[in-house]
């Protein structure tokens, strides 16, 4: 399972998610110049960077915002 996950922060939609911040930030870029191609229109909205915390016993995980972009 991941540990970062990306999400538009207006609609809620995950657009990237990994093992590292850095692979997540590669990722961001990559969605924002899949706009110029006319991919999708979420050109300008804000993207969250969460932490994704996951529960060993149970499977269920806690989601800690560590920055926006």
């Amino acid at each position: 399972m991941y540990q970062y996950k990306a999400v538009l922060k207006s609609t809620k939609e995950t657009i990237a998610n990994g093992h590292s911040i850095d692979d997540i930030e590669k990722q961001i870029i990559h969605f924002k110049r899949e706009q110029k191609h006319g991919l999708h229109t979420n050109m300008n909205d804000k993207i969250e960077i969460f932490h994704v915390k996951r529960d060993q016993l149970h499977g269920d995980g806690k989601d800690v915002l560590i920055k926006t972009v």
